[in-house]
């Protein structure tokens, strides 16, 4: 899939013109300045940047910013707005869910008497309602999911495997919603790019910390063509890992192949190798930069897998309440919405009672043993509920 700076032509093309106002000629012909949208002259780049930003998050089309020519020399001030107004906030609406959410980009620089007049046409994928409408699905989204509580790696985990599993890959590719988290939410289908920025959302407004990488799915076999894509990095327990939920769409069950892997592990299953590339230096970072690499250092291994054994599904070594608590969160979890947190281990470990099935049979189990063990009680869980549990059953 070719990401939207090259395969929907975003343009970034930033003029420079002499003046604000330039001067009337004997021709039929005048060049036209649109009006100043908003008369502050902005003297820092951040705060010109918020007002950007406010800008695009409302889908407005058209905008002006002006701001002190001290900031930046007139080469590099169209550029260095732009990406302030990209920088990442937390915020799974703002950075690059922004950044990927324009098509096609216009700035004209005007320059007089120290000041710069930055005027912007920007088109987008979707419109403010859309947004809107999806904003308000996300949210309930996120509420039958319930991630408090669980560790960054469950909730990362949690997500990916929602995304994965109701979200198709488009085969329309002319169509312009097929780029967008939208499309994913509202019609369970999108391209890479899509996929990304629904998960970069869903990600960032639950506390888990990721960018959008834009590149080359490149066939190492030469059986078929280069391609365009996208895929994520997340940062989990103070790492960054690799993840491609869009390679994952089709994954059954548990098998994901491309989830928090560490650089050494990412490309080793196919001929596929991910190649980070920025075609478009106006608007997206230099993913291949030093910088970038140091700002986002990926672990070359793995992210590790919780750590659990039987009813001890939290991994501190000790079986109590709050192991009945996850247990009965994640059975409330998988009963509304059908998406589960646990790991394959996570939830083998949560089935105490060994019927096949974790529900709140499991977490009555658990309680029971956490009571009969501060009574004085010794043995194990799995003793317990064949000589205690099983046999009341009987």
């Amino acid at each position: 899939m070719k990401f939207s700076a090259k395969k929907l032509a975003v343009v970034s093309a930033f003029a420079l013109l002499s003046a604000f106002a330039l001067p009337a000629t004997a021709s039929a012909a005048q060049v036209s300045v649109p009006e100043i949208s908003q008369s502050c002259v902005f003297s820092s780049t951040d705060d010109a940047a918020v007002q950007m930003r406010k800008y695009i998050k409302e889908r407005t089309s058209d905008f002006e910013i002006n701001i002190d020519a001290s900031v930046a020399s007139k080469e590099t001030v169209g550029q260095l707005m732009i990406f302030k107004a990209f920088d990442e906030t937390g915020d799974g609406s703002e950075g690059d869910y922004l950044r990927f959410a324009v098509k096609k980009l216009n700035c004209k620089i005007y320059w007089k008497n120290n000041e710069y007049k930055l005027v912007y046409h920007l088109d987008y994928y979707t419109t403010a309602e859309e947004e809107a409408r999806l904003t308000q699905k996300l949210d309930k989204t996120l509420a039958s999911l319930n991630t408090e509580g669980l560790s960054d790696y469950n909730k990362a985990l949690l997500l990916y495997r929602y995304v994965t599993s109701n979200v198709t890959y488009s085969t329309d590719i002319k169509d312009k919603y097929a780029y967008t988290a939208y499309s994913a939410v509202e019609n369970g289908h999108a391209v890479c790019q899509g996929v990304a920025q629904l998960l970069y959302r869903l990600y960032n407004d639950s506390g888990i910390p990721c960018r959008i990488i834009a590149g080359i799915a490149h066939d190492t076999s030469g059986a078929r063509e280069d391609s365009y894509h996208v895929w994520l990095i997340t940062k989990i327990d103070g790492k960054y890992y690799l993840s491609d939920p869009t390679w994952d769409l089709k994954a059954e069950g548990d098998n994901f192949r491309y989830f928090l892997k560490g650089s050494n592990d990412f490309d080793s299953t196919f001929n596929m190798r991910h190649i980070p590339q920025n075609d478009n230096g106006l608007t997206f970072p230099e993913y291949d930069s030093d910088d970038f690499r140091n700002a986002y250092p990926v672990f070359s291994e793995n992210a590790p897998s919780p750590v659990c054994s039987l009813g001890d599904i939290n991994g501190d070594k000790s079986i109590n309440a709050v192991d009945a608590s996850v247990i009965l969160s994640d059975y409330s979890r998988v009963s509304t919405c059908g998406t589960s947190a646990f790991t394959v281990s996570q939830k083998s470990c949560s089935d105490v009672n060994k019927d096949g099935s974790v529900n709140a049979v499991d977490a009555s189990c658990v309680l029971s043993y956490y009571a009969y063990v501060s009574c004085g009680g010794k043995g194990s869980i799995d003793d317990y509920i064949k000589n205690e549990v099983l046999n009341n059953v009987r």
